[in-house]
């Protein structure tokens, strides 16, 4: 399943990163949200955005509760799979 999201394009390293934060969040029972991500990888809300966005639109990710504020994500089957695969 190697993608070019996780493995072959400029920011697929923070993007790995971000399913690892995700799913430990979840595995915690902590909400996940993009303060958190961001503060957490030490990056811009903007930057983590557009990664978030890229996840969303894969459908790696989803969100939890559209339109609230904040946005809480999730690990989609899909986003699960790809851990598995890059966490082997």
């Amino acid at each position: 399943m190697k993608t070019i999201l996780f493995y072959w394009s400029k920011g697929s390293d923070t993007r790995r990163k971000l399913i690892r934060l995700i799913a430990e969040c979840e595995r915690e029972g902590e909400a996940c949200y993009l303060n958190l991500l961001a503060e957490r990888l030490k990056l811009s809300h903007v930057a983590i955005k557009k990664h978030l966005d890229l996840l969303l639109e894969g459908e790696y990710v989803r969100v939890l509760n559209p339109g609230g504020k904040p946005v809480y994500i999730v690990l989609t089957d899909k986003g699960i799979d790809a851990l598995k695969e890059f966490s082997s």
